[in-house]
């Protein structure tokens, strides 16, 4: 089951679902308990979802699915402000999250047994700034994701221009080094491992560029950056979403330019393959369903269907939804 989560500030009215019927996008019930979600992981072994409450005082909660009902487990503190990100560690016993208010990582322990019981382990928290004075005034963590198989935690900080490797042990974070070191003022946002095992992707905001690294040690080396917009002269325009289809393909969306660009590696290089318009503003997070990509506006306050089956490859399905933050696939 797919559901949206949204900014109340906005207008949001908690955790959306959505359907589709007749060729048509609607909204079903929503969860007004789970505010502000702007991220969220689903642990399919546990059958639990695993959210942040993106607000000053961040929070982290777990909630079950059991007849078709969100059952309320267990919350924390986010260990930082303005929560944005999380992960799940490889044996779900930890999660890692970003909190971008404040730059701090933190590592969140889970019960072994249920999943739930979460209390925090670890925090760190960098210094400095950024050339950009209003995104990079300090440090703003934005992605955190594990690494080798769980042994370590990679941290993208948009405001430091910074990739931060931990290196964890039984007690938390043995030690931290810098991974990568973007170009300044590129404001990187998302990071992920490309599956061939050698390289990562970098998704850079502030630069809209896209970033291939290459392994190299425990950190990594550039290989190339490309603008994510797939035409010159896209003024103001923001990376927003990074992610990798089940063929290995990698996916962007632009923020500004509003559409939707697709990436393949081949001979260690990056080729753009295909680009698509996502028929409203400021994509902000999107999510692979079968032959379509649902795709959450965050300024266009709804959420599109762009169907890639060979048919119509245009985003002809819409529904409104305000405070579109975020979309997951919950299984249940």
């Amino acid at each position: 089951m797919i559901w949206i989560g949204t900014y109340a500030a906005k207008g949001g009215a908690g955790l959306e679902s959505l359907a589709s019927a007749n060729g048509s996008l609607y909204l079903g019930p929503a969860e007004a308990r789970i505010v502000n979600a702007s991220f969220g992981v689903w642990s399919a072994q546990r059958g639990i979802a695993y959210f942040v409450d993106e607000r000053d005082e961040g929070c982290i909660s777990a909630w079950g699915r059991q007849n078709g009902t969100w059952i309320a487990m267990g919350d924390t503190e986010s260990g930082g402000s303005a929560p944005c990100y999380l992960s799940i560690s490889p044996d779900g016993t930890r999660l890692a999250v970003a909190n971008y208010g404040d730059g701090t990582l933190a590592l969140i322990d889970l019960d072994p047994e249920t999943g739930a019981n979460m209390t925090i382990r670890d925090r760190f928290q960098p210094r400095g700034r950024g050339p950009d004075p209003d995104r990079q005034d300090g440090p703003h963590a934005h992605c955190a994701l594990f690494g080798e198989d769980g042994r370590a935690i990679y941290h993208v900080d948009l405001g430091l221009d910074r990739v931060f490797r931990h290196r964890l042990d039984g007690q938390g974070i043995a030690d931290t080094q810098i991974a990568f070191e973007a170009p300044a003022g590129y404001g990187p946002r998302h990071f992920l491992f490309h599956p061939d095992g050698v390289h990562a992707l970098l998704l850079c905001e502030l630069a809209a560029e896209l970033l291939l690294l290459r392994r190299q040690g425990p950190g990594f080396q550039l290989v190339e950056a490309v603008p994510t917009a797939p035409e010159p002269g896209a003024a103001k325009n923001l990376g927003g979403h990074l992610a990798i289809d089940a063929s290995g393909a990698v996916w962007v969306s632009n923020r500004g330019h509003d559409s939707l660009v697709e990436f393949r590696l081949e001979k260690g290089r990056l080729v753009r393959q295909r680009w698509f318009a996502t028929g409203s503003a400021s994509p902000r997070h999107f999510l692979f369903a079968g032959s379509a990509i649902l795709i959450a506006h965050e300024e266009g306050e709804n959420v599109t269907r762009l169907d890639l089956s060979g048919r119509a490859e245009t985003s002809t399905q819409t529904v409104t939804v305000p405070g579109a933050a975020f979309l997951i696939d919950t299984a249940t």
